[in-house]
C-alpha cells in the first residue's frame, strides 16, 4: 500500500513537470515582428510586377520629364544648330535674288597751275541670275537636304537626352525602393531582436543566439548608409538636368507599360534618325555633285546699270546699259575637274556609310527587342521567386518558434526574401529602361512623351 501511495505521488509529480514544460513551450512561441510593413512593400512590387500597364504614373512620368527636357543646355544648343542650318538655306536661296550695288564719289583732281578739276558720280548696277543649267537649283536643294538632315540630327541628340532624363527617373526610383526594402527589413531585424530577448528571458533560446540577432542587426544597419549615398547620387544627377534641385514629384510606382516589340523593317528603319540623317546627306550630297558637274556649263546673267558723271569742266554724263550675259570658265587650272572627282568621292563614301549604319541598325533594333522581352520575362519570373522565398520564409519562422531548425536558417530564408524583393525591383526598372531604349531605337521615344519637332 506504501509503494502505491509512492507511485501515485510520483506520476502526479512528473504530470505536473509535463504539464509546466507544456506551458513554458507556448510562452516560448513568440512571433518574429514587425514583417508587416516589408511584406506589404513586396507585395505591392509583385502587383506592379503583373500589372500591363500603369496609365496615371506614366502621366506622371511624362511631367516629371517635360520640364528639364525643354530647358537643358543641349537642347537649347540644339535649336540655335537649327537656326544656323536655316540660315545656311537661306544663304543659298539668296543666289536667286537679283544683286543691286551702287558707289557715290566726289573728289579733286590737280592739272598743274590753275588747272584744277572737281568732279561727282554715282552708279546703280543691277545683277540677275537667269541660267545656269540648274546648277543653284541644285545647291539649293541640297542646302535643303542638309537642313533635314541636320533636324534629323538633332531629334537624335533630343533623343538621347529624353532617354538620359527617363532613366535618371527610374533609377532615383529604384534607390528609393532600395533603400526603403532596407529600411524594412532593419526593423524586421530590430523586431525579431527583440523576440529572440523576449525567449531567452523565458529560457528557449541562448545568449549566443542573442548575439547573432544583434550581429545580423547590425549587418543590416551597416548597408544602410550606402543607399542613403546612392540615393542623394542618383538625386543629384537629376537635379543636374533641372538646373536646380529635383522635381518635388517623384515616382511612388513604376508606369509599368505593356509587353511590346516591334518588328525590323524597312519602314521602321526610316523611322531612326540616324538613318533619316544619313539619307538626307546622301541626297546632298548627289545633288552637290550635280551642281558640280554642270557648274562647268557657264551661266547667263541680266545686266542693269545706271551711271552719272559731274565735273565742273564738262556738263554732266549720264550712261545706262541693259546688258545679257554669258560667263563661261575657259580653263581654271583643273579646278573644276577637281571639284567634281571630289563630289563624286564624297557621295560614294555616304552611301557605303548609309549601307554600314542600315547593317548596324538592324543588329540593334533586334538586340533592343530581345533585350525587351528578355526583362519582361525577368519580371515574371523574379515575382514568382519573390513569392516563393516569401513562402520559405514564413514556413521557417514558424519552425523557429516551434524550435524545429535552426536560427542560421531562418537568418538565411530572410536574406533570401530581402534578396528576391531586391531583384525584382532590378528587373522591373531595367524592364522599363530597355522599352525606352527600345523606343529610342526605332525612333519613337520623342512622339510617345508628346516631344516631338
Amino acid at each position: 500500500m506504501k509503494q502505491f501511495i509512492e507511485f501515485k505521488i510520483l506520476f502526479s509529480i512528473i504530470l505536473c513537470i509535463a504539464f509546466s514544460v507544456k506551458a513554458q513551450e507556448k510562452e516560448l512561441a513568440v512571433p518574429v515582428k514587425n514583417e508587416t510593413e516589408l511584406n506589404s512593400i513586396v507585395e505591392n512590387l509583385v502587383l506592379q510586377a503583373k500589372e500591363q500597364s500603369r496609365l496615371a504614373e506614366f502621366k506622371i512620368l511624362k511631367r516629371i520629364v517635360s520640364k528639364p527636357f525643354s530647358s537643358t543646355p543641349l537642347f537649347l544648343q540644339t535649336l540655335e544648330s537649327l537656326k544656323l542650318s536655316e540660315e545656311k538655306t537661306n544663304e543659298v536661296f539668296s543666289r536667286f535674288l537679283p544683286r543691286v550695288t551702287s558707289s557715290v564719289g566726289g573728289g579733286i583732281k590737280s592739272g598743274g597751275l590753275n588747272n584744277d578739276s572737281s568732279s561727282q558720280s554715282y552708279s546703280l548696277n543691277i545683277n540677275q541670275l537667269v541660267f545656269d543649267f540648274g546648277v543653284t537649283r541644285r545647291q539649293f536643294n541640297a542646302s535643303k537636304k542638309e537642313e533635314a538632315s541636320n533636324l534629323a540630327k538633332v531629334d537624335k541628340q533630343r533623343t538621347d537626352l529624353l532617354l538620359q532624363i527617363i532613366s535618371s527617373v527610374h533609377e532615383t526610383y529604384r534607390a528609393q525602393t532600395l533603400l526603403l526594402l532596407s529600411q524594412g527589413f532593419v526593423d524586421t531585424r530590430n523586431g525579431f531582436l527583440e523576440s529572440m530577448r523576449e525567449r531567452e528571458s523565458l529560457g528557449g533560446s541562448s545568449n549566443a543566439d542573442v548575439i547573432r540577432a544583434e550581429t545580423k542587426l547590425s549587418d543590416a544597419l551597416d548597408k544602410i548608409p550606402l543607399q542613403v549615398k546612392l540615393l542623394k547620387d542618383n538625386q543629384s544627377k537629376l537635379a543636374e538636368f533641372f538646373g536646380t534641385e529635383p522635381p518635388k514629384i517623384v515616382l511612388t510606382q513604376l508606369p509599368i507599360i505593356e509587353v511590346k516589340t516591334f518588328d525590323v523593317t524597312e519602314e521602321t528603319l526610316s523611322k531612326n534618325f540616324k538613318i533619316q540623317e544619313m539619307i538626307n546627306q546622301v541626297d546632298a550630297a548627289k545633288l552637290n555633285f550635280e551642281a558640280e558637274k554642270r557648274g562647268g556649263f557657264g551661266r547667263f546673267n541680266l545686266q542693269a546699270g545706271y551711271q552719272n558723271t559731274d565735273t565742273n569742266l564738262l556738263s554732266p554724263q549720264e550712261q545706262s546699259s541693259l546688258l545679257l550675259t554669258y560667263q563661261l570658265d575657259i580653263f581654271t587650272g583643273f579646278e573644276r575637274a577637281s571639284k567634281t572627282s571630289q563630289a563624286q568621292l564624297r557621295l560614294n563614301a555616304l552611301r557605303f556609310e548609309l549601307e554600314r549604319v542600315k547593317r548596324e541598325l538592324v543588329t540593334e533594333l533586334e538586340q533592343s527587342a530581345h533585350a525587351f522581352e528578355a526583362q519582361a520575362a525577368l519580371v515574371f519570373s523574379r515575382s514568382e521567386l519573390v513569392n516563393g522565398a516569401k513562402l520559405s520564409n514564413k514556413v521557417n519562422k514558424e519552425l523557429f518558434e516551434l524550435n524545429k531548425t535552426s536560427i542560421n536558417d531562418l537568418f538565411r530564408s530572410q536574406e533570401e526574401y530581402l534578396s528576391a524583393a531586391k531583384n525584382l525591383v532590378d528587373a522591373m526598372v531595367d524592364k522599363n529602361i530597355s522599352y525606352y531604349k527600345m523606343l529610342a531605337s526605332f525612333g519613337l521615344l520623342l512622339e510617345k512623351f508628346d516631344l516631338g519637332a
